[in-house]
């Protein structure tokens, strides 16, 4: 690819061996969940560590000091956390980006750039992954994009060892350098993160059992090429079960009983999947863990086997009530699946949590109606109503912009779960609105709901999120 001249002082900086790099979750004013290329702002008062963050941590200890940072979750400011990191004399910086709040965090990096002009600045997030080219011509405060942090490219560009670096886009003697993905097969693995560096007890889910809660990956990428999915093109990669139980016997060391595993799909390859929880039973951990999976994962034997290990909640993608239009975005799974996989959850005590679209192109108000009675039907203990995310790098995408379907200018720089992003022929921003609104209402406010959801709290910590929750779901949706 064509050198792009963008000059930085750091174009020729090699770091030595335990040299300080800070790897930052920047500040922003609401909780901003970004991490696997995605990037949202909470609908609740749930939160949980970058996972992004903690993965290139690891790798990084190997050969640097690392310090990682969760500005976002500390409530730090903008200038608290700019003196935090400057205070630290950092010789690199990792930064987690959100497309959702894409302004204040390059006004982060451009002011913390200002105070730190000789050491490497590294970005990932979803933007970056997919337009990294364009965004280090428009921003030269910042010197890299990492496009697969399960890689060791990474620790080769704060090595400056650029000879063989792949699966990262950077700048160097002035030229903007692209490479294509290398596939680096299968198995995967990295050092124990640094998870104590994390206020591990200020995380939490809305279904969450236990705190100090922490995050980890079992694989990368996602098998389904959903296309509607920021993961649809990314390769499918799966950690050593090995290298996942190192990392768990770190985290019962330092106290962690909650994890979620922030797989695009947790067991989808099966054999590594039944190894790892069959692992987690004979070390009797005791953990309380949740996942995202699919309902074609979903078996009577895997559900147990979920179960025996810890599990106690699944978030799974149903997306539509229309069949149709589960082929055409390639879900590929049926309602019948999808039933049976919270069929089976149920029956075995684990709690469900079911992801909507609302509005994906072809579906009509009628299928909106239909969605929602699923949601209903499925009896999904917490369903979370979402509106189609035409992220760059998705057909979606792709779609939405060949349609003309975008509703903004701002095609890169927008939160989708909050207002309508794309109105289509069959269905306006203003319908989906009302759709979204009543889905909310008339899945929470249901007496069965409630009376279940009660029912369900076991502890002290329980109560207090689900106070929490229902604290602010009244403030933001019915004020």
């Amino acid at each position: 690819m064509e050198g792009i001249q963008i000059q930085t002082k750091s174009d020729h900086a090699q770091l030595k061996r335990g040299d300080l790099i800070v790897l930052i979750n920047p500040p922003n004013k609401k909780i901003v969940l970004r991490d696997l290329y995605c990037s949202t702002i909470t609908k609740g008062t749930y939160n949980w560590p970058n996972i992004d963050l903690l993965t290139v941590s690891g790798t990084l200890k190997k050969y640097f000091s690392v310090r990682l940072i969760d500005a976002n979750t500390l409530g730090l400011s903008e200038d608290q956390a700019i003196e935090q990191v400057v205070a630290l004399k950092p010789k690199g910086l990792v930064f987690g980006f959100g497309v959702s709040v894409k302004e204040e965090d390059y006004h982060f990096i451009k002011k913390l750039r200002g105070l730190l002009p000789g050491i490497k600045f590294c970005g990932t997030g979803g933007l970056l992954y997919y337009n990294s080219v364009p965004e280090l011509r428009k921003h030269p405060e910042f010197d890299a994009c990492l496009r697969n942090f399960t890689t060791e490219d990474v620790l080769k560009f704060f090595k400056g060892d650029y000879g063989e670096m792949n699966n990262i886009t950077y700048r160097n003697n002035g030229d903007i350098i692209y490479k294509p993905f290398i596939d680096q097969g299968h198995d995967y693995s990295h050092p124990v993160p640094v998870h104590e560096h994390l206020p591990l007890g200020k995380y939490r889910l809305s279904h969450g059992k236990a705190r100090p809660m922490t995050t980890m990956l079992t694989s990368w990428g996602c098998p389904a090429v959903c296309t509607f999915c920021i993961q649809e093109s990314m390769n499918y990669r799966y950690r050593s079960v090995d290298n996942i139980i190192e990392e768990m016997d770190h985290l019962k060391e330092i106290g962690v009983k909650e994890i979620f595993f922030r797989d695009g799909t947790f067991c989808a390859s099966k054999k590594q999947g039944y190894a790892l929880m069959n692992k987690m039973i004979e070390k009797n951990y005791g953990f309380s863990w949740v996942a995202n999976t699919r309902g074609n994962v979903i078996t009577e034997e895997t559900a147990r086997l979920m179960k025996r290990s810890g599990c106690h909640a699944l978030h799974i993608g149903v997306e539509t009530s229309n069949e149709e239009i589960l082929k055409s975005t390639v879900k590929n799974i049926t309602l019948d699946k999808i039933k049976n996989a919270f069929r089976v959850c149920k029956a075995n005590g684990i709690v469900t949590l079911g992801y909507f679209i609302l509005g994906l192109p072809g579906e009509t108000p009628e299928d909106l109606k239909r969605t929602i009675d699923l949601a209903i039907e499925l009896d999904c203990d917490y369903a979370s109503f979402n509106l189609p995310f035409p992220q760059v790098g998705t057909t979606l995408r792709d779609q939405a912009v060949e349609n003309g379907w975008l509703s903004r200018d701002n095609e890169d720089g927008y939160d989708g779960s909050l207002v309508p992003l794309i109105e289509t022929d069959t269905l306006s921003a203003a319908q989906l609105m009302r759709f979204k609104n009543m889905a909310f209402r008339k899945f929470y406010f249901r007496p069965r709901f409630i009376y279940k959801t009660i029912k369900r709290l076991r502890s002290l910590y329980q109560i207090n999120i689900l106070l929490s929750e229902f604290k602010y779901f009244v403030k933001n949706r019915l004020t």
